[in-house]
């Protein structure tokens, strides 16, 4: 194989590892207060809706075989129709938030949160920040 063909083949692989990378969902802002338990593996969690919504506990309650009796707990926080009046908040176009806080005998050890605009979803926004969160954790 040539030199410049062996060029061309490795930028292209490049090129195509760029493309991934560029693709993955940086819209979460995620924290990690305990990076041992982070990296332990969780064979079961609760669920906890705050505030509790039939609607969203019902549609959360497919993403996993929860169980009421586990030490892990997975809190998923939301909210509509924020409105904020502050001549400071720069950026006014997002309205909802969610949050899902991974919990340990009550002690948070990893949250992801996502400011959401008018028109995403609650229940779909959930569905991808589980999928986003499954990523980070060991969930047997």
């Amino acid at each position: 194989m040539s030199k410049s063909k062996r060029q061309i083949k490795q930028i292209f692989l490049i090129l195509i590892f760029l493309f991934f990378v560029g693709c993955e969902d940086k819209s979460y802002i995620v924290q990690t207060y305990d990076k041992k338990l982070l990296s332990s593996k969780i064979s079961c969690l609760k669920l906890n809706i705050q505030p509790y919504s039939k609607v969203l506990f019902n549609s959360s309650k497919n993403l996993y075989h929860f169980s009421s009796d586990c030490d892990y707990e997975l809190v998923i926080r939301h909210k509509s129709d924020i409105v904020c009046n502050s001549p400071y908040n720069t950026n006014r176009s997002f309205h909802k938030f969610v949050e899902l806080d991974l919990k340990y005998k009550n002690k948070t050890f990893y949250t992801i949160y996502k400011d959401l605009k008018d028109n995403n979803k609650i229940q779909d926004e959930i569905k991808k920040g589980y999928k986003y969160l499954c990523k980070q954790i060991k969930l047997q």
